[in-house]
C-alpha cells in the first residue's frame, strides 16, 4: 500500500508498506485555518470568561502581547492584533509586542510594516537576556530565587501571553504560561532552567511548573491566548480569554484532535515532523520522540522524518560520545547547555530503541550522534519491512499517541 506522508518544509515520503504490516496510520482531523490573522482577530473579539481588552484596560494603559518562542506564525498573530486595535477596540492604548531573543531578522522586518497603521502607539521589542538595563527585578520566589524579567513585561498594565497549546504530558511543557518564563528572564535564570533533569525527574518537572505559575501570579496576569495546532504544522484556532477558560478549551481541542490510540506496541514508528523551516528544529524532534517512544517494542526503531538543517548543539555532541544513558544523565546533571534537555531525551530514547533520521544534515554528523541516516523512501520501506509491524504518526511534534490497553501490549 503506497502511503504519501508529508513532512519537513514541503517534502513528502511515498513509502510502499504492505497492508499486513501497517498497524495504524495516525493523522489529525484538525484542519488549518484558512486565514489565521482573521482567526486571531475574531478570538480577541470573543474572549472566554473575560471582558474585552477595551474593558480590561483604560486609556493610557500599556497592553503587552508576549509571543512565546514556539509561535511560528508571528506575522499572522500580530496582524490579527493590529487589525483588532485599528478598528477602535483599543483606543488610546500603547500596544507592545515582546518577542524572544532568537526571533529571525526577516520576521522583524515584516512586523515593522504590519504595525505601521498604529503609528507611535505600537512597538516591537526583542528580549535581551544579557542586557541588565533591559531587565528588572520583580521579586523572589518562595524558594528565594530572584525573579528577573524583561522590564517591559514588569511595567505593562495588561499582559497577554501567547503560546502554542500542547498536550499536558508533552516534552518541556510546564503549563499554559510556559512561554513567559524563562523565555523573557535574564541569562542566569535561563541557564538554570536549561537543566535536563526536568525531562527525567517528575518532581523537578512539577517544581518548574509551579515556578512558572508563581511568576504568572506575581505579574498579576489573568488572561492568555493559546494557539491550537493543525495538521501540517499550521494552526487551527486561537483561544483567548481568562486563563482557566482558555486552558480548559485548549485541552478539550487537543484531546479531541491530537490524542489517538493504538492497540499494541509496534516494531517501528515512522514519526513525521511538519511545520516549515521554523518547525524543523531539534526541539521538535525531541518532542516527537517523547510523544512516540512508549509505542515501540524493546529492540524496535523510530524513523524520524525531518528537514532539519541546523547542526546539533554541544550537549547533543556529548551524547554521541557517551556509551550508557545512566552515565550521560549523570554527566548532564550540571549541564546548562541550551540543548541539554533535547540531548537527554534523545539519549533516553536511544537506550530503548534505534533512531533512524531523515534530514538535510551530512551523514557523518548523524553517525557521531549514533543516529542512523535515512536517505530515501526505499530505505524507509526496507526498515519497516525488517521490523514487521509499523505505526505512522503524522505531525509527531503535536500528536500524543496513547496505548489503548497496555495489558494487551506485546512485550
Amino acid at each position: 500500500m503506497p502511503i504519501s506522508t508529508p513532512f519537513g518544509d514541503n517534502a513528502s515520503s511515498r513509502c510502499d508498506i504492505n497492508d499486513e504490516l501497517l498497524l495504524a496510520n495516525l493523522q489529525s482531523d484538525c484542519p488549518a485555518s484558512a486565514d489565521f490573522s482573521q482567526t486571531v482577530y475574531r478570538s480577541l473579539g470573543e474572549p472566554l470568561g473575560f471582558p474585552p481588552l477595551a474593558a480590561a484596560s483604560v486609556p493610557g494603559d500599556v497592553v503587552l502581547f508576549a509571543l512565546g518562542s514556539e509561535v511560528t506564525s508571528v506575522e499572522e498573530v500580530v496582524q490579527g492584533i493590529v487589525q483588532y486595535a485599528v478598528e477602535g477596540n483599543l483606543p488610546d492604548r500603547q500596544i507592545q509586542f515582546l518577542l524572544p531573543q532568537d526571533i529571525r531578522p526577516t520576521i522583524l522586518d515584516s512586523l515593522k510594516a504590519i504595525i505601521a497603521p498604529l503609528g507611535d502607539a505600537a512597538q516591537v521589542i526583542v528580549h535581551q537576556p544579557q542586557d541588565q538595563r533591559e531587565n528588572a527585578f520583580l521579586t523572589s520566589t518562595q524558594e528565594n530565587r530572584a525573579i528577573i524579567l524583561n522590564r517591559h513585561l514588569c511595567d505593562a498594565d495588561v499582559v497577554v501571553p501567547i503560546d502554542v497549546a500542547r498536550n499536558e504530558d508533552g516534552f518541556q511543557w510546564f503549563g499554559p504560561f510556559s512561554s513567559l518564563y524563562p523565555t523573557f528572564s535574564d541569562i542566569d535564570s535561563q541557564k538554570r532552567c536549561h537543566s535536563p533533569l526536568f525531562v527525567t525527574r517528575i518532581q523537578r518537572h512539577k517544581r518548574r511548573a509551579a515556578e512558572v505559575e508563581e511568576v504568572r501570579q506575581l505579574l498579576g496576569i489573568a488572561m492568555n491566548m493559546l494557539l491550537v495546532p493543525a495538521d501540517g504544522g499550521a494552526y487551527h484556532s486561537a483561544i483567548f480569554g481568562e486563563a482557566g477558560h482558555v486552558e480548559a478549551a485548549a485541552a478539550n481541542q487537543m484531546a479531541e484532535h491530537w490524542q489517538p490510540h493504538v492497540d499494541k506496541l509496534a516494531g517501528a514508528i515512522v514519526a513525521l515532523i511538519t511545520g516549515g523551516q521554523m518547525g524543523q528544529t531539534w526541539h521538535n524532534a525531541a518532542r516527537a520522540l517523547a510523544n512516540v517512544e512508549h509505542l515501540v517494542r524493546p529492540g524496535g526503531a523510530i524513523i524520524l522524518a525531518t528537514e532539519i538543517r541546523e547542526h546539533p548543539g554541544l550537549a547533543m555532541a556529548q551524547m554521541g560520545q557517551s556509551l550508557e544513558f545512566t552515565d550521560f544523565e549523570a554527566e548532564m546533571r550540571k549541564s546548562r547547555h541550551p540543548d541539554a534537555a533535547i540531548a537527554l531525551q534523545f539519549a533516553r530514547t536511544l537506550s530503548n530503541c534505534k533512531i533512524y533520521f531523515r534530514s538535510q544534515l551530512p551523514e557523518d554528523i548523524l553517525d557521531q550522534l549514533d543516529l542512523i541516516p535515512v536517505e530515501s523512501d526505499d530505505e524507509c520501506r526496507k526498515i519497516c519491512e525488517h521490523y514487521q509491524d509499523v505505526v505512522i504518526v503524522h505531525d509527531a511534534q503535536s500528536m500524543a499517541v496513547r496505548l489503548a490497553d497496555t495489558s494487551d501490549a506485546e512485550i
